[in-house]
């Protein structure tokens, strides 16, 4: 696990670089969900968006452990 990200003297928190690196991966397959239309499957749209992004999220962080 990384401590802190050093990013031109400002040290950020992990946590942060793991949300951005989440959020580029979580874009394109939010528009490649919304092309299969699977939203009509899922129940609440945006609890269901919000649980892949914590999908994503926590794959990245155990993937950077």
């Amino acid at each position: 696990m990384i401590k802190e990200v050093n990013l031109s003297g400002i040290y950020v928190a992990p946590f942060a670089a793991y949300l951005f690196c989440a959020l580029l991966i979580y874009m394109p397959l939010r528009i490649w969900l919304d092309r299969i239309e699977i939203q009509k499957w899922a129940w609440h749209r945006q609890l269901f968006e919000a649980a892949i992004f914590l999908i994503v999220l926590s794959l990245i962080g155990l993937i950077c452990r």
